[in-house]
């Protein structure tokens, strides 16, 4: 007669240990979610990689449920994909951080994480609250919706239109960067180096404030600049230096001999 499974000695038989495992992997692969404190407009979101993880090769980030290529922020190399915006960042662990957050950053998150014992996707929830100091930037040309959409080489102007009590120092900022002071911006000549997200923060004795961000990105694909590319001048038709002097002797005895044959012919005749 068999005897039981499992029966007989102290320690698990070998299929059981195959299925224990074969289950912990399974679970390693199953994606996870998580959920941030819910933010206020103008803040960073910081949404970190789970070091818990051993043996993690790459990560790439994706904005919303799934792994899309066309939603990608960071590839796993770390390069920008279509889903960036100009304010994502990696910090040295490979985790995600946007800067001045708004109402539009709201939503899921996909992270892929590349690990020695397979690929874990994780899923992170960002919320994100209007801030009632928020105020909207007078610009030019108008924005749509906080985006500013403008050619190469053409003036941008933002201005602080709040009024604020006492007087506050303004100062705005370039993609999380310190980027001049005073009431107004002036981007004279637009140039690929400008194109971002912009903010102005205003600071009292009493409170800081901060306007809603606005972006400014190019109205289509083409990133030429609008200036026409310059003439080049036709080499049969320009002539300089010594070039134009022989011509001009050239002519010159071209018109001394033809008279001399004329004179010639009259005197024949």
């Amino acid at each position: 007669m068999r005897c039981p499974l499992g029966a007989g000695s102290g320690h698990s038989p070998a299929w059981k240990r195959l299925l224990l495992t074969g289950i912990l992997l399974a679970f390693l692969e199953l994606p996870s979610s998580a959920s941030l404190a819910p933010l206020t407009e103008g803040a960073d979101a910081h949404l970190p990689v789970r070091r818990s993880l051993d043996g993690v090769l790459s990560t790439s980030w994706f904005r919303g449920h799934e792994a899309r290529s066309e939603a990608m922020i960071f590839s796993p190399e770390g390069l920008p994909g279509p889903g960036h915006t100009g304010r994502e960042t990696l910090d040295t662990q490979g985790s995600l951080v946007i800067r001045n957050v708004t109402t539009q950053d709201a939503g899921s998150y996909t992270m892929v994480l590349e690990t020695s014992k397979g690929r874990r996707s994780v899923t992170e929830q960002i919320q994100v609250k209007a801030n009632s100091d928020g105020v909207l930037l007078l610009t030019f040309p108008g924005n749509t919706n906080g985006v500013i959409y403008s050619d190469l080489n053409y003036s941008v102007i933002l201005q602080w239109v709040a009024s604020v009590n006492p007087e506050p120092v303004l100062r705005w900022t370039f993609n999380g960067k310190p980027r001049g002071t005073g009431e107004k911006l002036i981007i004279q000549r637009l140039s690929l180096e400008d194109l971002g997200t912009y903010v102005c923060f205003a600071e009292n004795s009493q409170a800081v404030s901060f306007s809603r961000p606005v972006t400014i990105s190019l109205p289509q694909a083409n990133v030429d600049p609008t200036d026409p590319a310059p003439v080049q001048p036709d080499p049969t038709l320009s002539l300089s230096g010594g070039s134009a002097i022989a011509l001009i002797v050239a002519a010159f005895v071209g018109i001394v001999l033809l008279i001399g044959s004329i004179v010639f012919t009259l005197i024949q005749k």
